[in-house]
């Protein structure tokens, strides 16, 4: 099995998140990436890959243009604002909700970080957007791997920061780019005529989700707890099942909280 590893994900390594009304360490770190490529190594699984440069024309119809050039801009105008900005991370504070304006791009930075993201959890730094557009790129490689004329039978993209969480204008859940979202469209351009999206982690994919909702050549299916106890919180019900060309090609199946092994196994084998 192929292996895209993304060599650069380190960079992305925040310091502090909000998490229930304090600042506390990151929970998403490069340990994470670090331990599964050690277990990997030592049992001899796979061959390891670094991607090549990212397809920006492919990121672009992942992702709206205005997001991307936040994402790759925003730190040099968060130490702009303050050159003793580069001993903290960004975090937003302020946020658009219901009938606020959404489709005006303000001239402020901290708007814009609160425009484009969704929680206060997620940690912009100085690498992030390295470690997250080489993510992408893993993602990408690995599609094309086994899609189109690559031939390879399996292959994964092993990366972080993580992606599903990441939809096409907002960043939230330790997620920027969606990784997920891009393969499959990688895969859509080389030729699939079917794809799917199966997404097994306990909180719900909702970037995955947004991207393809109206889309009806992506099916997005997501086992993960219940929205009402459990992030994202906002999506990720039953009844949402995608809109005008995509109804019908989004499948969420929440599990209650206490749902043991034998539920989930009865909710994947759906």
């Amino acid at each position: 099995m192929l292996i895209f590893h993304n060599p650069v994900h380190h960079r992305h390594a925040g310091r502090q998140e909000m998490f229930r009304g304090k600042l506390v360490p990151c929970h998403e770190s490069p340990a994470r990436l670090e331990f599964v490529l050690q277990a990997l190594r030592q049992r001899g699984i796979g061959e390891l890959r670094a991607p090549a440069p990212a397809d920006m024309a492919l990121l672009g119809r992942v992702h709206s243009p205005r997001y991307l050039d936040f994402l790759q801009g925003a730190w040099q105008e968060w130490i702009a604002l303050d050159p003793a900005n580069a001993e903290l991370d960004v975090l937003p504070s302020v946020w658009p909700v219901r009938g606020f304006r959404h489709d005006v791009t303000p001239a402020n930075f901290a708007a814009r970080v609160g425009l484009y993201s969704f929680d206060s959890g997620s940690p912009l730094t100085a690498g992030t957007w390295d470690a997250a557009l080489a993510g992408a790129a893993c993602a990408i490689d690995a599609a094309r791997a086994v899609g189109g004329a690559g031939g390879a039978r399996a292959a994964m993209a092993l990366t972080r920061p993580p992606g599903h969480h990441a939809g096409p204008d907002f960043f939230g859940g330790y997620c920027f780019l969606n990784n997920a979202a891009l393969a499959a469209q990688a895969l859509r351009e080389a030729g699939a005529a079917r794809v799917a999206v199966l997404d097994i982690d306990y909180h719900h994919g909702n970037g995955t989700q947004t991207i393809f909702y109206e889309r009806g050549d992506v099916l997005t299916v997501s086992v993960h707890g219940d929205p009402l106890t459990e992030y994202p919180f906002f999506l990720g019900h039953a009844d949402e099942r995608g809109a005008g060309a995509g109804e019908g090609c989004n499948l969420n199946l929440p599990l209650a909280a206490g749902t043991g092994y034998a539920g989930w196994r009865e909710a994947l084998r759906a």
